[in-house]
């Protein structure tokens, strides 16, 4: 189960992407680095970068946030649509 506080903080980063381009843009070079700077969990820093979308839906993360990270890893929105339905991700 994720804490309040690592689910505040990867919701965080996932906002920024849609408000500030400049972390989106730095996520795209330098994931880890960002993460670090969020504080996030490096336990959680592969679902992010693979974006398995699905496992961070059930961990709690919001989906519309989530469609945030879809879109800084090139995800389109079929695609988006398949991975936070299917188990495989």
């Amino acid at each position: 189960m994720i804490s309040r506080n690592d689910k505040f903080k990867i919701e965080s980063l996932l906002r920024d992407f849609h408000l500030k381009p400049e972390v989106r843009e730095r996520f795209k070079k330098e994931p880890d680095r960002v993460m670090q700077e969020y504080g996030i969990d490096p336990n959680y820093w592969p679902l992010l970068k693979e974006g398995r979308l699905r496992t961070l839906y059930q961990m709690g993360i919001h989906q519309l946030l989530l469609y945030h990270l879809a879109h800084v890893l090139g995800i389109k929105r079929d695609e988006y649509v398949r991975r936070i339905n299917s188990p495989e991700y």
